[in-house]
């Protein structure tokens, strides 16, 4: 199992935000990258695959995460913010 952990207040703030149609979605992430988080999403640069990693989520895949996944720790950190792009 890998740990999963935001960096910084700002990140932790947007999770605690999000949108009412969302924190289910992203408790489905959260445990497939507590899992296996190589699987999840796509390199964020797809150049670098051992690199950042982002996957969508939510209705519509309207949520947006990236992250790092470091194997020597066995955890995950989300990088930047978790962003929802608004609705149409």
């Amino acid at each position: 199992m890998y740990r999963v952990e935001p960096v910084g207040e700002d990140i932790a703030a947007a999770i605690d935000d999000l949108p009412e149609r969302f924190p289910a979605a992203f408790a489905e992430l959260r445990v497939a990258l507590e899992v296996a988080p190589w699987s999840v999403g796509e390199p964020y640069h797809p150049a670098n695959p051992s690199g950042s990693r982002s996957a969508a989520f939510g209705p519509d895949e309207r949520g947006l995460v990236v992250f790092a996944v470091e194997d020597r720790d066995r955890r995950v950190v989300w990088l930047w913010s978790v962003l929802v792009a608004p609705e149409e």
